[in-house]
């Protein structure tokens, strides 16, 4: 099912806002924005056509190469060590 939406154009430059402004922010003229409304269609079928669905048990699984730290507990927590690129917080607040 389709959704009117309201959008703000300037009518001096085309910039468009999803809020009306007084002044456009594109090319600083004043009191230039006028409302149009735009039909909005939520389409799922985009996503998929875009992905494709793979079962669990036909995922190849490959080992990545890891960063050891040379102290045991910490390489077992990460999971045999650091992933290249990976961020880890070692230490913060408690939540």
């Amino acid at each position: 099912m389709s959704k009117l939406k309201v959008k703000y154009v300037c009518s001096s430059c085309g910039y468009e806002s999803l809020k009306w402004v007084g002044k456009c922010p594109e090319c600083d003229e004043w009191n230039t924005f006028s409302e149009e409304l735009v039909d909005v269609k939520k389409s799922s079928s985009v996503l998929t056509s875009i992905l494709n669905i793979v079962k669990l048990d036909e995922i190849v699984e490959t080992e990545e190469k890891r960063i050891q730290t040379n102290i045991s507990e910490f390489d077992r927590v990460l999971g045999g060590g650091f992933m290249q690129g990976s961020v880890v917080l070692i230490g913060g607040d408690p939540g």
